[in-house]
């Protein structure tokens, strides 16, 4: 499996788990708070953990590869700003699940997954497409899909 590849599996996933954790916004009116609660938090943990490795392949590994080159170099730049911004609202989020109180998450929850939507799209539609044209080092272990 090539980078590209991974990164889109990861993105389906990442998507499927943020999209579950959101839909549980609609279904707590109907439902226990403190039942729903726990489990988002658990779920929140499967988001944070699968995010921060999926942010730091590409900053460590593919965003390197492709910021030197003309054609990739703003959308890796406007990446790396997009994975800030995801940071600060899980770090957000982080600190709202270490004081329990989870129930003031779902506007920092939809904006985090409205953030995740936009970046993703602009990966796979604009920053990879254009990827496939990038000569990597040689000594590189990146394998962009050709």
């Amino acid at each position: 499996m090539n980078a590209v590849e991974l990164l889109k599996d990861n993105h389906e996933k990442v998507l499927a788990l943020i999209d579950e954790l959101a839909h549980d916004i609609k279904e707590i009116e109907q439902t226990e708070q403190d039942t729903v609660d726990c489990e988002r938090m658990s779920m929140f943990g499967e988001v944070r953990d699968l995010l921060t490795q999926h942010t730091e392949f590409e900053e460590q590994i593919l965003y390197p590869e492709l910021a030197g080159s003309s054609e990739t170099r703003v959308l890796v730049d406007e990446s790396y700003r997009e994975h800030k911004r995801i940071r600060e609202l899980l770090d957000k989020m982080e600190k709202l699940r270490r004081d329990r109180h989870c129930d003031r998450w779902d506007d920092t929850l939809k904006e985090l997954q409205q953030n995740l939507h936009r970046h993703i799209a602009r990966e796979e539609h604009e920053l990879f497409p254009k990827a496939r044209h990038v000569t990597v080092r040689p000594d590189s272990t990146v394998c962009i899909e050709r």
